[in-house]
């Protein structure tokens, strides 16, 4: 469920500036130039089908109190049945069901690898006639056409939409400053450094017990990998999981120069300053113990609320109660270029070829609600409510009235999230401030520290498929298993370059990344990148 205290956690960013208040129905359409929702537009029934990851334990309210289902059907003359659910296997279970008895939905939402596979199986509809800049204009704002173009499975048509998304990740190492200031330490900005203070959070009581009880750092395996949360990887090229470089396609897990990344995590595990647990760790044990201030520095791939005073169960907070000295700062510990990659989308919007074929206006009509949907006067309204009642809005600025949003939104089931999938909170690319009363300075420094972090578009947005046959899973399983080999008992990077080769060959890395590479020229175009080795 999306916390209501994310709207907050927006704060930093930009939000769209229009008014949604209560008479939303009445006011003028930004879309529709048909006259949608006029006297002399047929009515029409709409089934929609909606998910994204904030939808467990949501909750519609009645007829009566659903505003936003009221300013849809008013404004664009339709009875709009809307079903939602988390997305994953259950959703796309119910939603293949639903398929293959012939009651597929309107417009519905899919993954990215399921929605290829409705396309091939000719399920989906052609979009180009539909889905222009001309008829869109408010979802292109939150994608341009030449990603739009490049999602596409098969370049030159149009069979899938992205959906909005979020494009900043909020990705940061978490430190404590309180340990640095205790130690005298300033903070850490290359890796030399950055071992330095783990070694001496280590060592040197930073809690002041008069126990060497204290880690410098620690992360999650869950018994299975070496994450991501190790600088390591980063100190030594790898931007998250994938990425361009020098024109050729890197899988960074699986990459030859994964060697440094194993004898440079190897050297911290000698040196004792990773807690011994992090293998083993289940995610938030390591969150967990960094409350508990048993380590110093962890690392948070999105949860920008980690630090903040605002949220009562961050890890500030959690921290503070044990001791309230305590105090946790985002940190940029590495003389890289990036820290990290930005979003790519993961979620399509699709509409049935049946109801193209058969009730071409319903597409229509459908499209005009999503094109008002991601407008600024849709977007406050699926988002923040009303104005006068559950925000003001004054030039740029969106004040969030946050006990009327609690009392109708958030403790009535986040109903909001279900309409408000179609855009991400990043307000910012519909240019105004979202306000929340509920957030301090030093959190509001936070969260633009974190949102400033240098990030770089590591792909183009393609949903990378393997080749027919091949299960990437099955790799990344072997993968893990090398990494964790070598780590743990090779004690060394030395044996990687065979491991690699193995994974490569045996385990087909080599035709599945040669595969990738072919779907990304293809939406590169005119840019081709090199052969895949």
């Amino acid at each position: 469920m999306k916390k209501l205290f994310v709207l907050g956690l927006s704060a930093m960013l930009a939000l769209t500036a229009c008014a949604a208040g209560e008479n939303t129905a009445n006011e003028t359409s930004t879309t529709s130039p048909d006259g949608a929702g006029s006297p002399e537009s047929a009515k029409l029934s709409l089934n929609w089908s909606v998910a994204n990851g904030f939808l467990a334990n949501v909750t519609l309210p009645s007829a009566d109190k659903d505003f936003v289902k009221k300013a849809i059907e008013e404004k664009f003359n339709v009875d709009l049945k809307i079903d939602y659910m988390a997305i994953g296997k259950e959703y796309h279970d119910k939603l293949n069901a639903s398929l293959a008895g012939g009651s597929a939905p309107d417009l519905f939402i899919a993954a990215g690898t399921e929605s290829q596979k409705y396309i091939s199986d000719g399920i989906t509809a052609n979009l180009s006639s539909f889905f222009t800049p001309e008829t869109m204009p408010n979802y292109y704002k939150w994608v341009s056409t030449e990603e739009v173009e490049a999602f596409q499975p098969k370049q030159g048509e149009f069979t899938r939409a992205i959906m909005p998304f979020q494009r900043n990740a909020y990705a940061s190492w978490y430190i404590r400053q309180d340990w640095l200031d205790k130690l005298g330490l300033n903070p850490p900005t290359n890796f030399a450094e950055l071992t330095d203070v783990l070694t001496k959070f280590t060592k040197e009581d930073p809690d002041g017990n008069g126990k060497q009880d204290t880690y410098g750092f620690t992360a999650a395996g869950s018994g299975q990998s070496l994450p991501l949360d190790f600088p390591q990887w980063l100190n030594n090229g790898f931007v998250a999981d994938f990425m361009i470089a020098d024109n050729t396609f890197v899988d960074n897990r699986s990459d030859l120069k994964v060697q440094g990344v194993i004898d440079q995590v190897v050297e911290w595990n000698k040196a004792g300053i990773v807690d011994p647990d992090w293998f083993l760790n289940k995610s938030p044990a390591h969150i967990d113990k960094a409350a508990q201030g048993k380590v110093g520095m962890i690392f948070s791939p999105g949860d920008k609320t980690m630090a903040l005073d605002s949220v009562p169960t961050s890890l500030q907070n959690r921290t503070k109660a044990l001791n309230p000295e305590a105090d946790w700062q985002p940190i940029y510990p590495l003389d890289q270029p990036v820290m990290w990659k930005n979003n790519v989308p993961e979620n399509t919007i699709l509409i049935s070829k049946t109801t193209a074929d058969k009730s071409p206006d319903k597409v229509k009509r459908s499209l005009e609600i999503l094109d008002w949907l991601t407008s600024e006067e849709g977007f406050l309204l699926t988002h923040y409510g009303q104005e006068g009642k559950h925000y003001t809005k004054s030039g740029n600025k969106v004040t969030l009235n946050v006990e009327a949003y609690d009392t109708d939104i958030a403790k009535a089931g986040n109903w909001l999230n279900v309409y408000g999938v179609f855009t991400p909170d990043e307000p910012k690319v519909l240019g105004l401030e979202l306000m929340d009363p509920r957030i301090s300075e030093h959190d509001y420094a936070i969260l633009k520290t974190i949102e400033d972090y240098p990030k770089h578009d590591a792909l183009p947005p393609v949903s990378l498929i393997p080749p027919a046959g091949i299960n990437i899973g099955d790799f990344r399983k072997e993968m893990s298993k090398f990494h964790i080999k070598a780590v743990l008992e090779d004690k060394s990077g030395k044996n990687w370059p065979q491991y690699r080769e193995e994974l490569m060959t045996k385990f087909k890395g080599r035709e599945i990344f040669t595969e990738y590479t072919n779907q990304l020229n293809a939406a590169l175009k005119d840019k081709k990148l090199n052969d895949f080795k």
